[in-house]
């Protein structure tokens, strides 16, 4: 986290404080790792933030996603986040625990998911 000064720097310097930030979550194999990484969108470009290795094939969980968004939930509270992933990221368990962190987000979905409301 000794890096956190100098993302939360350029941050300031790119956008107003209570702007709308962009934070992208994503999972890559680098070598013969998993990463799971967040990262902030500047200028369509991802600048990592905040990431670890699993020790594990596959995809992620929830407790390792959560592990990766909550320092940058922490870091970036003064922006109106927007999380968005792909379809490794589509579980209902991830979307509450965002809808409780009161963060928005965008997480794709296989083309086979319904959505229905609650009666």
């Amino acid at each position: 986290m000794l890096w956190f000064p100098i993302i939360k720097a350029i941050i300031n310097r790119q956008f107003k404080i209570g702007s709308q930030l962009i934070v992208a979550l994503d999972g890559t194999k680098w070598k013969e790792r998993n990463v799971l990484m967040v990262s902030v969108i500047i200028q369509n470009r991802g600048w990592p933030v905040f990431w670890c290795l699993l020790e594990k094939k596959g995809s992620s969980n929830l407790q390792q996603q959560q592990q990766v968004l909550r320092p940058v939930i922490r870091l970036l509270k003064m922006y109106k986040l927007v999380i968005i992933g792909d379809r490794e990221f589509h579980s209902i368990e991830l979307a509450s625990w965002l809808k409780q962190m009161k963060v928005s987000f965008v997480l794709r979905q296989k083309s086979d998911t319904t959505f229905r409301q609650k009666l």
